[in-house]
């Protein structure tokens, strides 16, 4: 047991590529590593826009379908066992409440690196609220409203992930004219 671990605590050659530290003085290998990291940045900047195109498409679709009556086409059987649809006020308070956690969350992440992982859950609470409102046979009423709140959920997010990255994009650069 003792031969291990002398054998596990000799140095390592010095002519080792696999050496963390030699890799660490490799200025042409870091200037790549970084320049990598900067094209990944610039991609994770655009990442939000997909989430607010998509949010786009649905929201186009949902305006389509404003008038359809959800509830009303279901088999009565069924309408029997989920119930009578949500009462409006019911609907609004559960919008207000969703709008003020997702701003909370995205206010708590713009001081810190985001990598915006919960923002298909935004996402996605964000288009719940069309076939919400449309079971209670008030979607097209109530379509200005969802409409803006997604948008500012997501274009509020969007902006707090871009604004990161652009931060580390900057940082990074100017590691990078410090190595030339």
């Amino acid at each position: 047991m003792i031969g291990q671990m002398t054998g596990q605590m000799r140095p390592a050659p010095k002519n080792s590529a696999a050496s963390p530290w030699e890799n660490r003085w490799d200025y042409g290998r870091r200037r790549e590593e970084l320049k990598e990291s900067i094209n990944g940045l610039y991609a994770q900047s655009r990442r939000g826009l997909w989430r607010l195109l998509l949010f786009l498409v649905c929201s186009a679709a949902a305006l389509r379908l404003r008038n359809l009556d959800l509830f009303a086409a279901l088999p009565e059987n069924v309408r029997e066992i989920i119930g009578a649809p949500p009462p409006l006020a019911m609907i609004h308070i559960l919008l207000a409440v969703s709008c003020v956690s997702a701003l909370i969350l995205i206010a708590g992440r713009g001081t810190e690196n985001s990598q915006g992982c919960n923002s298909w859950v935004q996402f996605g609470l964000s288009v719940f609220f069309y076939p919400l409102y449309a079971a209670a046979n008030v979607l097209d009423s109530c379509f200005p409203l969802v409409f803006a709140t997604g948008l500012l959920i997501l274009g509020l997010d969007h902006f707090a992930i871009w604004a990161n990255a652009v931060r580390e994009i900057r940082e990074e650069k100017e590691l990078l004219g410090k190595m030339t």
